[in-house]
């Protein structure tokens, strides 16, 4: 099992520069924690990247899964950060459950005998 400093090294969160220590912990945390709350589910990936930005007084999120080669991404918007986190993290999650999804239903089906 990985150690607390081993899976913050996966998941890397980049925030604007103008981010306060208080913003760049809390949004840093809930990240990790929507992370977290994925891989109990749907088991642990290699790597993560959370980007938050804000622009026109709106803020998006670029959420990235590095796994085995492949690469999966996905785009959230909200009025604050981590409104935009989740709005992204939701919609990778969604996209991890239909590619799982597809892996099982293309396994060859076996009697039970």
């Amino acid at each position: 099992m990985a150690s607390a400093s081993t899976k913050q090294k996966r998941i890397a969160v980049r925030l604007p520069a103008n981010t306060s220590l208080k913003q760049e912990r809390e949004l840093g945390a809930f990240a990790r924690y929507c992370v977290q709350r994925i891989e109990k589910d749907l088991g642990e990936r290699q790597q993560w990247l959370v980007e938050i930005d804000l622009k026109n007084r709106s803020y998006s999120a670029l959420v990235e899964v590095h796994h085995f080669g492949s690469t999966l991404e996905s785009r959230g918007y909200g009025h604050d950060g981590p409104l935009a986190v989740w709005d992204a993290m939701c919609r990778i999650e969604q996209e991890l459950r239909e590619r799982r999804g597809a892996v099982f239903a293309s396994r060859p089906k076996v009697a039970n005998d």
